[in-house]
């Protein structure tokens, strides 16, 4: 037996007539009175009584359409999962973000892509940018965002978005009063660094060292939202991307334009052994959309540009 006889039965079923379930299959009465008469000898038994007004199931037939309507029930369940899914509003997408991004910035943006798919499901960790390729890599997430891109086997790497360092520092510092800060400015003054082993902070140390500024690093940090927070207790300056600057108030923080200009690159990291599904793609260029124009909205403010 194959579906389409099953559902030519519980439609006559249903109707009470050859005639009209036709009518409702969009087919003829004898294509439908061929596919009952399939039915019926793959069953071994009739299924209805035929009279002159239509016909009447038999106690057989009636048996056979309660398991009918269930399997009708499941194949309507299957075309409802596979709608969404093809709407990204079922399943989970396991992501993994280093911790500013994750703790400041990331959730309205999810927020706003959770919305309108209620059945899908969101696990998001925490790691930096170091450990999360090697946790894509090797502990199943669907989906990673980190600031650097080494050469790692069984991860592939793409740019999210790009952004400029910028200084920050508190309100009441010396040189808030500047609209761009150079590296020679912070000749001397109290610095809050990384730890050597954070790839963006070569970079910085790369431009003070060229530009002959030696700073003053009282503090070095894991975190580019940890070095915010000793700035705004007025432990000293710092430079970091944009991004781990949101969240904190104009009296907490003042950002200023940094040169020479050090750029970020935030990455997109996937497992290579997979194919992403449907619904982490979505969410990616989601994600995507939304920093660039943060990005670009937060350099705008400041007086810079990416």
């Amino acid at each position: 037996m194959n579906i389409r006889q099953l559902e030519a039965f519980k439609t006559i079923m249903e109707l009470g007539s050859f005639t009209r379930a036709a009518e409702k299959l969009s087919l003829s009465q004898p294509a439908v009175s061929k596919l009952i008469f399939l039915l019926e000898r793959k069953c071994g038994f009739s299924l209805f009584h035929r009279q002159k007004n239509g016909v009447v199931p038999t106690s057989e037939g009636q048996m056979l359409y309660s398991e009918v309507e269930r399997v009708f029930l499941s194949v309507e369940s299957v075309s409802a999962r596979a709608r969404a899914i093809k709407q990204f509003d079922y399943g989970e997408i396991n992501l993994v973000s280093y911790p500013s991004l994750a703790a400041r910035v990331l959730p309205p943006i999810l927020g706003g892509f959770l919305t309108t798919r209620p059945g899908l499901r969101i696990e998001m960790s925490s790691r930096n940018s170091w450990l999360l390729v090697e946790a894509v890599a090797t502990q199943g997430f669907d989906l990673g965002f980190g600031m650097f891109a080494p050469d790692r086997a069984g991860v592939n790497f793409e740019i999210l978005c790009s952004m400029r360092a910028v200084c920050a520092m508190a309100p009441d510092h010396p040189l808030a009063s500047r609209e761009v800060i150079h590296a020679r400015d912070l000749h001397g003054e109290r610095f809050i660094g990384m730890v050597d082993e954070d790839r963006a902070q070569l970079e910085i140390d790369r431009v003070f060292a060229e530009s002959g500024s030696e700073r003053n690093i009282v503090i070095k940090v894991q975190l580019t939202e940890a070095c915010c927070s000793f700035v705004a207790a007025g432990v000293g300056v710092s430079i970091v991307d944009p991004l781990s600057t949101e969240g904190f108030t104009r009296d907490q923080l003042v950002v200023r334009p940094f040169r020479p200009a050090v750029n970020f690159n935030v990455w997109v990291v996937m497992p290579s052994f997979r194919e992403p599904s449907l619904a982490t793609k979505a969410l990616t260029e989601h994600v995507r959309s939304n920093l660039t124009t943060k990005i670009a909205a937060m350099s705008a403010a400041i007086g810079d540009e990416i």
